[in-house]
């Protein structure tokens, strides 16, 4: 599933392409995606109207348009965008959306696995109601005591934690395993054993491996890819979220892939202490 630093690079790609153009015709093939409403209504709202920002909101895509609309995205496991130049629009598999702008330009949304969503909201209710009612902040030291308070009284890991989206923002699974080795803690270790600075170090280390990761346009381990195929760098760059490191970079010992609440997750047995 995209991270934030992906769905941060697809926003960053669509606004470069898409901002202040106006939307001529949406033809929508696969209904199931487009939630609460009727994907013919959502074809009738999208129409005429101009694209006029591109956000994220953890790993949700908030794209602003005129009369007072917004159209929420979320890419889960395989969602992805391709923008087609006039008369140079390509045959796409797994085709879910086309929205064709009065440029003669084109959007094209595919998705494998078909677990993206769309949902239609305004600006006055979009943050106000679900799914973005329960999102949390993203991560910094400045939400260590806020984060602190949610999680100290749990036994949960830690790391099945930090990938909950009402308590951090935009932290998946390769991101929470780079944290937390950065952070010298193990992930299965009990969130209620960790101190309020200890929380303050994980988070701003997860903050500054993703700004790192935005950077370089993502990690694609597996099927990635922002506008257009663009693959990330960053996987390039893993310390230890890697089938390929079997020792640990930092002392040389094996490291280890154990499940934690039934995700992959890597880890040193050695540099990462359980508390």
């Amino acid at each position: 599933m995209p991270e934030l630093p992906e769905v941060k690079v697809v926003c960053q790609a669509l606004r470069e392409n898409i901002i202040n153009k106006k939307i001529s015709e949406v033809l929508i093939f696969k209904p199931k995606l487009f939630k609460e409403y009727d994907s013919h209504i959502f074809a009738k709202n999208l129409k005429n109207k101009m694209i006029l920002d591109i956000e994220n909101i953890g790993k949700h895509i908030i794209i602003k348009l005129s009369d007072n609309l917004i159209l929420l995205s979320h890419l889960r496991m395989e969602g992805k965008y391709r923008f087609y130049q006039k008369n140079q629009e390509s045959h796409d598999s797994n085709l879910i959306m086309k929205i064709y702008f009065d440029s003669g330009e084109s959007l094209h949304y595919v998705d494998s696995r078909m677990f993206g969503t769309f949902h239609l909201r305004n600006y006055e209710n979009y943050r106000k109601i679900l799914p973005l009612s329960k999102v949390a902040m993203e991560p910094s030291k400045n939400l260590a005591s806020e984060v602190f308070k949610k999680i100290h009284h749990s036994s949960t890991p830690i790391k099945t934690k930090l990938l909950d989206q009402s308590i951090v923002a935009g932290i998946g699974n390769i991101y929470v395993d780079e944290a937390l080795f950065k952070s010298k803690i193990h992930p299965t270790t009990p969130s209620s054993h960790l101190t309020v600075e200890q929380i303050a170090n994980i988070l701003e280390n997860a903050r500054t491996i993703m700004d790192e990761s935005f950077r370089k346009g993502g990690t694609t381990l597996f099927s990635y890819e922002s506008l257009n195929k663009q693959i990330g760098e960053y996987q390039n760059f893993l310390r230890i979220h890697n089938d390929k490191i079997k020792k640990c970079l930092e002392c040389g010992n094996a490291t280890e892939k154990i499940k934690v609440n039934q995700r992959g997750t890597y880890s040193c047995p050695n540099c990462q202490k359980v508390y």
